[in-house]
């Protein structure tokens, strides 16, 4: 049993006052610290709580106490024992006095253990509960009435770091002075109606010091004490992730959509079992000529020719069994009003996680006219003959059982023989040999007496001076007899010279892939503007993204101007410095070599020299009439400089915050050349410099030549 001297005091009176208070044994610590206060004792001194003075006492006396306290230690030490476990106490003395002589000493306690022991209690469970907090992923604030930070976890303490603000100096703070005025403007009305008695739950945008935009899941829970609310806490999650993953998936959502629907060809999508639509086009409701309604209360079997119903059922079950990859046909479907119609399909099966099938794909290509216009030229060798010409085709057949190939006038020019006919082997040698396979193939595939397939080929010829020319042919084999003994007797096409063609696609795609990258580029910087610009500036959004479109207005005059292939610096200049022609070569002084910038870095120093010029006339050099400007720009080896220098304007420092103009003087600038900007906000006038490797920035002579497509070589 462990005890503790306390102040001494009648132990009558404390019998009277206090429940659990007896006169108590005391152990060994106890009697030391007791020993101490013996001889005030003897002195006649007290250490009770009345501090009343006494005469000197006899030392029989205070032997008389030693026995008094001796059998305390010798009962304290049985009640342990018998207690069998550790107890702690609250002790006092208080001497016996007689005569105005001590004549023995009276000690009583008061057993605290389960005060302490419940002090411990509150210990272990505040530490139980800071480590739950502080391990949770979720920002934990409590706050008072007056929304001062009485309490944040480890995850909100390290949120305030990324803002730029230590922990420890946020209590006792309102929440006002530690975020940012507008995430404070979302959150106070929450907080009020949280304060009044209602639990709250909303999301708010807020910004980390470095600008990065993140999302907040917000719950706040008043706290309440004898039925009213002293304070709130607040629970926060980051949810930026969710938020990016959601509008992914709605661009994605909305990208799939519109490449669905609004494809020239039709697209549908079926279950895999039944059939059944899920989902048309307009392109296959035209098609087909039933509404969307229509089509979505039947199957792809309802629509398709009775005579290939059957057929196309095997090659689904394969596709959906994972037995092929693909289901690739052509077949006719029955319209509305009864016609039979011609298209080629290409089925693909759209799987979930764990490979099932969810629904088949399809793409539907009307070929119905070319069918026609097959079964026409059929019919007439001479009419065939007319067609073939007029189209530049030459005509070829085929016969599988002597393997010989042979061909019209038209067709020997284009495979480069002038033989009446020649054994497959000797024309095969000419194909080039990455295409030998592909062009086997066909033919196998159209002598299929199963499922014949019509063959068009596109592959490349090696001719006999070296040259290589493109060849595309349309073959359909015809058959004899039925069931096993049905056999392919003859295999005919056409041929066309496409090398013409094969050039001009070539062209075209360069020029395409050329003309998308410019108009990305061109619609990311306007939308990075009109964002910025509203971002910053919302009240004058229409004059200054105005102003900052003509510059870039202006840039692109000059890259039209010169066909894309760079533009002049000192041309650059001048047109963005136009608002100030007049002053240019009295205040304005422009320097530099003829130098020819790349497109992507004419647009950002161009729109750089724009907010230069806006502000210097706004509140720098240009705003006064005795201020100057100097513009230079030259090259030193391989490296490009450009600067601008304002001298004798009104004093000028830098801005309180950080806008758009200053990310498209500093960073857009950065980054289109790869380089360094140097900006300054001097008391002598803002200076501007940029340092970059000279081929970032500037064209090269062989670049400005147009790139020419050569002819295709073995």
């Amino acid at each position: 049993m462990t005890l503790f001297v306390g102040q001494a005091g009648s132990l009558k009176t404390y019998a009277s006052q206090a429940a659990g208070l007896a006169v108590v044994a005391i152990t060994a610590g106890v009697l030391i610290s007791w020993w101490g206060e013996l001889p005030s004792l003897l002195r006649g001194g007290s250490t009770g709580i009345d501090g009343s003075p006494v005469q000197a006492v006899w030392w029989t006396i205070g032997l008389a106490v030693l026995l008094v306290v001796a059998l305390a230690l010798l009962l304290g030490w049985i009640i342990a024992r018998l207690a069998g476990h550790a107890a702690r106490a609250h002790v006092c003395f208080k001497p016996e006095w007689r005569d105005g002589k001590v004549v023995g000493a009276v000690g009583a306690s008061i057993n605290n253990t389960r005060l302490k022991r419940a002090e411990a209690a509150l210990r272990q469970s505040e530490r139980q509960l800071r480590l739950v907090t502080d391990n949770a992923p979720v920002g934990i604030v409590h706050c008072d009435t007056e929304l001062r930070y009485k309490f944040i976890n480890r995850y909100h303490a390290q949120r305030l770091k990324v803002l730029g603000v230590s922990p420890d100096e946020v209590i006792s703070k309102r929440i006002s002075e530690v975020i940012d005025d507008k995430l404070f403007a979302i959150v106070e009305p929450y907080a009020r109606e949280c304060l009044a008695g209602k639990a709250v739950e909303f999301e708010a945008e807020a910004s980390n010091r470095i600008g990065e935009l993140q999302f907040l899941h917000l719950r706040f829970e008043p706290e309440w004490k004898n039925g009213k609310v002293v304070g709130l806490v607040s629970a926060g999650t980051d949810i930026t992730r969710l938020k990016c993953a959601e509008a992914a998936l709605r661009e994605s959502e909305a990208t799939f959509r519109a490449m669905f629907e609004i494809s020239s060809v039709g697209k549908i999508e079926v279950e895999p079992e039944s059939g059944r639509f899920l989902r048309v086009n307009a392109a296959m409701r035209k098609f087909v000529g039933y509404t969307e309604a229509e089509l979505l209360a039947r199957t792809v079997y309802d629509i398709t020719h009775p005579d290939e119903r059957d057929r196309d059922r095997e090659p689904l079950r394969r596709l959906v069994a994972g037995e092929s990859d693909v289901f690739d046909v052509e077949k006719r479907y029955i319209r509305k009003d009864g016609n039979a119609v011609w298209a080629r399909v290409t089925v693909n099966v759209i799987r979930d996680g764990s490979g099932r099938p969810l629904r088949n794909t399809a793409v539907i290509q009307d070929i119905n006219a070319r069918k026609q216009a097959e079964q026409a030229l059929l019919a007439s060798n001479d009419r065939l003959q007319i067609a073939l010409d007029a189209a530049q085709l030459g005509s070829w057949q085929y016969d599988p059982f002597r393997r010989v190939f042979s061909g019209d006038t038209r067709c020997q020019e284009i495979f480069d023989f002038s033989k009446d006919e020649a054994a497959i082997e000797e024309v095969m040698k000419q194909v080039h040999p990455d295409d030998v396979e592909k062009v086997l193939g066909a033919i196998e595939a159209s002598l299929d007496p199963v499922d014949p397939k019509r063959s068009a080929t596109e592959f490349r010829l090696r001719r006999a001076d070296g040259e290589v020319r493109w060849v595309e042919t349309l073959g359909l084999a015809y058959f004899e007899g039925k069931g096993r003994e049905r056999q392919a007797v003859g295999f005919g096409g056409t041929a066309q010279d496409i090398t013409e063609r094969k050039e001009r696609e070539e062209k075209e795609h360069l020029l395409m892939r050329e003309i998308n990258h410019r108009a990305k580029n061109m619609l990311s910087v306007v939308h990075s503007i009109a964002q910025q610009t509203a971002t910053q500036n919302p009240k004058n959004f229409v004059e200054s993204f105005s102003e900052r479109f003509q510059a870039l207005s202006a840039n692109q005059d000059l890259l039209v101007r010169n066909e894309w292939q760079g533009v002049d610096l000192g041309d650059l200049v001048n047109a963005q410095l136009a608002p100030f022609a007049g002053l240019i070569g009295s205040r304005i002084v422009v320097h530099g070599p003829k130098l020819c910038l790349k497109p992507a870095s004419a647009q950002a120093i161009g729109l750089a020299l724009h907010e230069l010029a806006t502000n210097a006339g706004k509140y720098g050099s240009l705003s006064a009439d005795t201020g100057q400007v100097y513009v230079y720009w030259g090259t030193v080896g391989d490296t490009f400089t450009m600067s601008w220098t304002e001298r004798d304007g009104p004093s000028v420092s830098a801005p309180k915050r950080r806008g758009f103009g200053t990310v498209v003087m500093e960073a857009m600038v950065e980054r289109s050349v790869d380089g360094k900007v140097d900006h300054d906000y001097a008391l002598s006038g803002v200076t501007w410099r940029l340092t970059c490797p000279a081929a970032n920035a500037l064209e090269h002579r062989e670049h400005e030549k147009r790139p020419r497509v050569r002819m295709l070589r073995a």
